[in-house]
C-alpha cells in the first residue's frame, strides 16, 4: 500500500466512525426508557432549604402555614414569619 493513500484511509475511518455513532444515537432504541413521572407542583408550596439537621440542610418542599411561615413537608419544622 502506498504511503499516499494512508491519510485518505484515516479520513474514511474517522468519517465512518462518526456516521455509525450518529446513526446509533438517532435510533429509537437509544431513547430514555425509565424516566421519572411528572407530578403537578403543590399549589403555594416552595422548595426551600430546611435548617434542621434531620433534613441535612437539604432543599425540601415547604407548605404555607400562614403569617408568612412555612412548614417543611419532610420534618414538620416551621420557619419564617413575622417575629
Amino acid at each position: 500500500m502506498s504511503a499516499e493513500i494512508l491519510p485518505y484511509m484515516g479520513a474514511v475511518l474517522v468519517v465512518g466512525a462518526a456516521a455509525v455513532t450518529w446513526a446509533a444515537r438517532l435510533a429509537p432504541s437509544a431513547g430514555a426508557k425509565n424516566t421519572a413521572p411528572f407530578t403537578d407542583p403543590v399549589p403555594g408550596g416552595r422548595w426551600l432549604q430546611c435548617d434542621e439537621l434531620r433534613c441535612g440542610h437539604m432543599t425540601h418542599l415547604h407548605l404555607p402555614v400562614g403569617d408568612g411561615r412555612w412548614k417543611c413537608s419532610n420534618c414538620g419544622t416551621v420557619k419564617g414569619g413575622s417575629s
